[in-house]
């Protein structure tokens, strides 16, 4: 019995991987190309790139202008809606934040801007022996010292920033208020520079990264990070950020994909 450890390629039909790319290239393309642009760009026969289109513009997934320019088509469209119909964003986000917490075995964390209010949707536990425990699915307020709510309020509106700082402030002077006030806006806008916002050792010993995601419209949606004891965050904090920030990109796509 012959061994192997590498698993042969999957086959494929040559016909259909031309026309997908041929559909990639116009609609990567800008400015909108002719078949023989795309001809040369994907290095095809140009009597092969004018049956390909052909094939398309009869189905429906391109559409060829009057000065021979090609675009995509009402098909592709078709196809997308269907996409969306089946789109759950929440388990969308959820394999985010599981892949999150298997990338770095840090706890794991998705909070959302509900209601002027940010709200910690999804928790995924780490795997280190030693993890971060005390967040829970609903948690919310502190978000001026939370490295979630910082990461929101660097990119809320000015009424919103202002209106969840002011419900946090209860218990200090008007002074006290002010100079938290000023410094929490200096360090808003450092957050709005970098993409990420810290907490240290406002819970002794933890430290809490979180990186914003945004709606299709850019308007902000919430918060993605992670918690790890002060210690393993100092060892590992590029790479930590890194993985967080790749994360929270990941849901800004997912968001610009929903329905």
């Amino acid at each position: 019995m012959n061994s192997t450890s590498a698993k042969s390629a999957p086959q494929t039909l040559q016909t259909v991987e031309r026309a997908l790319s041929f559909l990639e290239y116009v609609a990567a393309a800008e400015p909108a190309p002719t078949v023989q642009q795309v001809s040369v760009g994907l290095g095809l026969n140009i009597t092969t790139c004018y049956h390909l289109m052909r094939t398309l513009l009869a189905r429906g997934y391109l559409e060829r202008r009057a000065d021979a320019t090609l675009q995509l088509g009402a098909g592709v469209g078709a196809l997308f809606r269907t996409y969306q119909l089946n789109f759950n964003i929440n388990d969308k986000l959820a394999g985010i934040v599981s892949e999150l917490a298997g990338t770095t075995a840090e706890t794991s964390f998705l909070s959302t801007l509900d209601d002027r209010n940010l709200i910690l949707k999804i928790l995924v536990e780490g795997s280190q022996p030693l993890r971060v425990t005390g967040l829970y699915i609903g948690l919310t307020g502190n978000e001026p010292h939370r490295a979630a709510g910082k990461a929101v309020l660097a990119h809320a509106d000015t009424t919103l920033r202002d209106e969840i700082i002011a419900r946090n402030l209860t218990g200090m002077t008007p002074t006290a208020q002010r100079r938290f006030h000023t410094s929490l806006l200096q360090e808003l806008e450092e957050v709005r520079t970098r993409g990420w916002a810290v907490d240290i050792d406002s819970s002794p010993g933890i430290t809490a990264i979180g990186s914003p995601f945004f709606e299709h419209d850019g308007s902000i949606a919430g918060a993605v990070g992670i918690v790890a004891p002060t210690s393993r965050f100092s060892e590992a904090q590029d790479k930590l950020v890194g993985t967080v920030l790749d994360a929270a990109h990941k849901a800004t796509a997912v968001l610009g994909l929903a329905p």
